[in-house]
């Protein structure tokens, strides 16, 4: 059986001979990690030592126990992690690399009996060159042994260097009947700090940085690929002809958008732009071939880890530029590119807004954090893999299918028959709404795909009609996609229209229908003059033509 532990505490580089020849045993272990008031009234806050070494100690970590109420808990001094400007990742702590990727820098596990911490050891020894400062390791452990073992005389051993001090002893243990010997280690070691590969994010914009080069053209002598470095300072603009033009196309293949589309937590892709948090961004457009395109000048604004991403896709010119695109950047035009996700999304957005003023709630209800992320994050498939289209495809149902809330259709229209759910539902308010397309039917047929299309579940004999009826047979993923983008961003357009028209025709009815306008007295009259007639059959027609009128 083992027990014992160690401790880090932060030292100033000067005082580490001091702080070795304190001796094996734990060094500002009073005062480092607990408050206490001495006998002469100071106080002593246990982030630095007021009385051990004149204040060159200060706190560094700690597992605090609380009497085994809670599990423990685990402190570390802010200033690492403002160093690095950490946030809490599963199990620890992490930061954000230049390209905006984590990185690992606390790794926690603990529980009521045991814990155990690590810290990311480049990072720990740049924070310290950079503090100017070390990290005090202090280790006391005592090993107890059980087994029968022959007699023996205490023995012991030093050890000292230039940044360690320990002290190790073994002995029978007379004391217990349970144990026969025990062992015991302590002592304290330095770890220096050092400029390593590890940087802040905020300081590599202060280092050199390298820069791709990217395919831009075919050389139509060799038909050898023309490479280019992206490095700005070595592009030109429209005053400078001299150099390759900063907004020189170059193009990708749609599977570089992989690594972007599967973390939308992190990257927001949309037809024109890639954001990394608020980290950095790219401006992007798909051209007639289909594939991701980029300005050179633009690349080489990309942190170093995310050029050498791009430069794996990067592909020969093919196509040409979007239309939107070129008037755009070209000719000073106010035009957009097309944008079908987008317009998926924003028709969704005003189908939800009309439905509410006609129901009092939104057919298509919000969606759930994760829901709401993935189908804001909807891009399409990167690449032709038929399996590349089963992800957008359960978005898309999940948003726009299961999205539906049957409760205000049901009140409007009364009540369900049995087994009439969302989209029949649906289906029956927009027929009595005046639609004559059968608007509902390309939400079913996605319904049907979905479980049908060996999508959700494993593809059967019927999977080749879900594709027919949803009309994506014999298409390529990035194909289908588009087409089932368009078909649902009309249907939800054509069931904002029928609404509103609906407000509209009775809107104009209202004005036009005759108002009833009566007084107290005069209701009271008529009332009177129907009493007086002796053939109640003849004072309900007498009554209404006076009501009218």
């Amino acid at each position: 059986m083992i027990y014992g532990g160690t401790h880090c505490i932060i030292i100033d580089a000067e005082s580490r001979d001091q702080v070795l020849q304190s001796g094996t045993g734990w060094s500002g272990q009073s005062e480092i990690g607990r408050v206490e008031v001495w006998n002469d009234e100071t106080f002593s806050d246990g982030l630095s030592a007021s009385h051990d070494l004149e204040g060159s100690l200060a706190f560094f970590s700690a597992v605090r126990e609380h009497h085994r109420f809670v599990n423990p808990t685990f402190e570390i001094t802010p200033a690492f992690l403002w160093y690095w400007d950490a946030f809490p990742s599963n199990g620890g702590w992490s930061y954000f690399d230049s390209a905006g990727r984590s990185v690992e820098l606390i790794r926690i596990a603990i529980s009521m009996d045991e814990w155990k911490v690590e810290v990311s050891a480049l990072e720990m020894r740049t924070f310290l060159a950079a503090s100017g400062r070390e990290l005090l390791v202090q280790k006391d452990y005592t090993l107890l042994t059980t087994n029968k073992i022959a007699p023996f005389r205490r023995v012991e051993d030093k050890h000292r260097t230039p940044w360690s001090h320990f002290d190790w002893f073994a002995m029978e243990d007379e004391r217990s009947s349970e144990t026969t010997a025990f062992s015991n280690v302590m002592g304290k070691y330095i770890v220096t700090g050092t400029v390593t590969a590890r940087v802040r994010r905020v300081d590599t914009r202060k280092e050199d940085k390298n820069y791709i080069e990217y395919i831009h053209a075919i050389d139509p002598r060799t038909g050898n690929m023309s490479l280019h470095t992206c490095n700005p300072d070595m592009l030109g603009d429209y005053g400078d002809s001299s150099r390759m033009h900063w907004m020189t196309p170059v193009y990708f293949s749609r599977e570089v958008l992989n690594r972007y589309t599967s973390e939308p937590h992190r990257y927001k892709v949309t037809a024109g732009h890639i954001w990394c948090l608020d980290l950095w961004g790219l401006d992007i457009s798909t051209n007639t071939a289909g594939l991701v395109e980029v300005y050179l000048g633009e690349l080489g604004r990309l942190p170093e880890g995310e050029q050498v991403h791009w430069r794996a896709y990067n592909v020969p010119p093919e196509g040409e530029m979007d239309e939107g695109r070129f008037r755009r950047d070209f000719l000073n035009q106010s035009i957009g590119s097309p944008d079908p996700a987008g317009d998926l999304r924003r028709a969704r957005r005003r189908a939800a807004e009309v439905t509410t003023a006609l129901l009092g709630s939104p057919v298509w209800r919000d969606l759930d954090p994760q829901a709401a992320t993935e189908f804001e994050a909807l891009v399409g498939p990167a690449n032709n893999d038929p399996a590349a289209l089963t992800a957008p495809t359960i978005t898309l149902t999940k948003s726009l299918v299961d999205g539906i809330d049957p409760a205000p259709l049901k009140k409007y229209l009364g009540g369900n028959e049995p087994g009439e759910k969302s989209i029949a539902l649906l289906r029956r308010l927009l027929l009595s709404l005046g639609d004559t397309q059968d608007s509902a039917e390309v939400f079913a047929a996605l319904q049907a795909f979905r479980s049908a299309g060996g999508v959700a579940h494993l593809g059967g004999s019927k999977a080749n009609a879900a594709r027919v009826r949803l009309g994506i047979e014999g298409m390529s993923p990035s194909d289908a996609f588009a087409h089932m983008t368009v078909a649902l961003t009309k249907a939800l357009n054509r069931v904002a229209d029928l609404v509103e028209e609906n407000a509209a025709t009775s809107a104009a009815e209202s004005t036009r229908r005759p108002r009833l306008s009566l007084t107290l007295p005069k209701v009271l009259t008529l009332f009177a003059k129907a009493r007086t007639q002796t053939v109640y059959g003849q004072a309900a027609p007498t009554l209404a033509r006076e009501l009218r009128t």
